[in-house]
């Protein structure tokens, strides 16, 4: 019984021992635990870090949890910092936590955010005279170069997160002008493994993109983390962008959809990737077509700036061709898109489905264009700010409705000295080339050309995209005389009118059009027919 009764004392004794060292290991371990994960961050991200509270508890498993972590730029407390965590908790092993380097194996964060500072500014930069001036961005100049190649895995990484989880957390992109609002990223979901190891480490995130505003699921990996230069950590990854609603440019109306992938650092990625808008729309006309476009581009993850190189791109049945750019110049808020567009081996039909209204284009035919492109940031209407300079020919043209159609017969008929003698079936076709300027909702054509066999027209003059009202004068040039226009009386006393508009062999009239697209109204300009010149 003493025996029992001993053994009793014993177990009880080892048991409140085994709870006192389960209960002060936690104290003993959260000054240590605090210094060397701080020292680890430090290290690790070359930061200064601030710990608000760490604790350490060992039930039902060895936990470890914190509030107020802050990673700062070295020295800087006068911008955002570069990571700001409210709370975190952890799992870990004893071994891990007291070995080196110190490893936790599961990561929870709670409202993570981060601030990238922009891109082409270092930490001294504003330490510059004010009246230092300032490189302005090109969005034609050529993509950042390579970064050199660092190495950022040198020594030994003295933190590892096995398994880090974030939801709901914040990207930043700072902008280079303190007073403009960042880009903001939401984050939904982040899931990272291998934290901090001297190998990538392999993510899976979710998040919203912030203009234009659609979904972004992407899986790939990121770093290791370049210290030294946080710009040059390298990162690929595949990609899938849905649901982006292009609406919220003013002028346009679609929903884009966008795979492809995407590898090298920070400040200069390339990416490769495909988009689809079944329905591209200008709000102007309101006519859908389907645009495809397949694209390559160097994209500054620090600033945004995009470089185009090349888009190839599909609009109904026609192929383009784009290189350019997407930049925020200095002083300006928002993207300024450049591009020089080819387009060849097109159709007329697909560009004019955007530009007219009504359900069918009003020509069909073969379109050769060259364009340069413009389109600055701001608020205004895309159609009132967009700037196109280029040229164009449009081969083997019909009208579409029968009746303007068969007067481009007749004229042609006519034009040819052949009266209404012709073939009624006969279906002519027209050719078109011309210069033209677009600028504040309105094409100006300095030089218009329009052909039929027996006759041009040379015209010049503007059509303003949302009336379609139209503005032109010009001249006809016909191989017949006026009065083979015509017969009876008519021709009769036309004849004494063609030495006054005939010259080497060619009746030249001046003429005007005005109405709209739909209703064009042709009129002789008679103060220029029988001016002298």
């Amino acid at each position: 019984m003493a025996n029992r009764r001993k053994w009793i004392l014993t177990a009880a004794g080892l048991g409140a021992l085994v709870v006192i060292v389960i209960l002060t290991i936690p104290i003993a371990l959260t000054p240590g635990l605090r210094a060397k994960l701080t020292a680890a961050l430090e290290e690790r991200f070359d930061a200064d870090v601030e710990l608000e509270s760490l604790r350490v508890s060992m039930l039902p498993r060895l936990r470890v949890a914190g509030t107020g972590v802050v990673l700062r730029h070295r020295g800087r407390t006068d911008v955002p910092p570069l990571i700001a965590i409210p709370s975190f908790s952890a799992e870990a092993t004893l071994w891990g936590l007291l070995g080196e380097p110190l490893r936790l194996s599961r990561v929870h964060l709670e409202g993570l955010e981060i601030n990238i500072p922009p891109g082409g500014m270092s930490i001294d930069d504003k330490e510059k005279p004010d009246d230092e001036p300032v490189k302005k961005t090109d969005p034609k100049a050529p993509p950042p170069p390579d970064p050199p190649q660092t190495d950022a895995t040198a020594g030994k990484s003295p933190l590892i997160v096995e398994d880090l989880l974030s939801e709901r957390a914040v990207l930043n992109i700072l902008r280079r002008e303190p007073d403009k609002a960042p880009r903001i990223f939401e984050i939904a979901h982040l899931s990272m493994q291998h934290v901090g190891a001297n190998d990538p480490w392999p993510f899976r995130a979710e998040l919203t993109n912030p203009t234009p505003p659609g979904r972004i699921a992407v899986q790939g990996t990121f770093g290791p983390w370049n210290a030294g230069e946080p710009s040059h950590t390298p990162l690929a990854a595949k990609y899938e962008f849905r649901d982006a609603d292009l609406g919220v440019f003013k002028g346009i109306r679609g929903i884009l959809q966008s795979d492809g992938a995407f590898d090298g650092v920070l400040e200069r990625i390339e990416v490769d990737g495909t988009a689809d808008v079944p329905e591209f729309a200008l709000d102007a006309a309101g006519q859908p077509i389907h645009l495809a476009t397949k694209f390559s581009a160097v994209v500054d993850g620090t600033n945004g700036n995009t470089w185009l190189r090349p888009v190839n791109a599909t609009l109904g049945e026609s192929p383009i061709l784009a290189n350019g750019g997407v930049v925020e110049k200095d002083g300006e808020d928002g993207r300024t898109i450049t591009l020089d567009i080819v387009m060849s081996d097109a159709r007329i039909e697909d560009v004019l489905r955007l530009a007219v209204k009504g359900a069918e284009p009003p020509m069909t035919g073969a379109l050769e264009l060259k364009t340069s492109f413009l389109l600055p940031p701001g608020d205004r209407d895309a159609i009132e700010k967009l700037h196109l300079n280029g040229s164009f020919t449009v081969a083997s043209g019909r009208f579409a409705k029968g009746s303007v159609q068969a007067k481009m017969n007749e004229l042609s008929q006519k034009a040819r000295g052949e009266g209404n003698s012709g073939d009624p079936a006969e279906q002519v076709v027209s050719n078109f080339n011309g210069r033209f300027v677009m600028k504040n909702g309105a094409i100006h054509f300095s030089s218009l050309t329009f052909g039929v066999p027996g006759a041009k027209v040379n015209l010049a003059g503007t059509y303003a995209l949302r009336s379609e009202a139209l503005d032109f004068r010009g001249t006809v040039r016909l191989d017949a005389k006026l009065s083979e226009l015509t017969t009876g009386v008519k021709s009769f006393l036309l004849k004494a009118i063609d030495p006054l508009v005939r010259r080497k062999d060619v009746t030249v009239i001046p003429i005007t059009v005005r109405g709209t697209a739909q209703k064009p109204d042709f009129g002789l300009d008679m103060k220029r027919a029988f001016t002298p010149k």
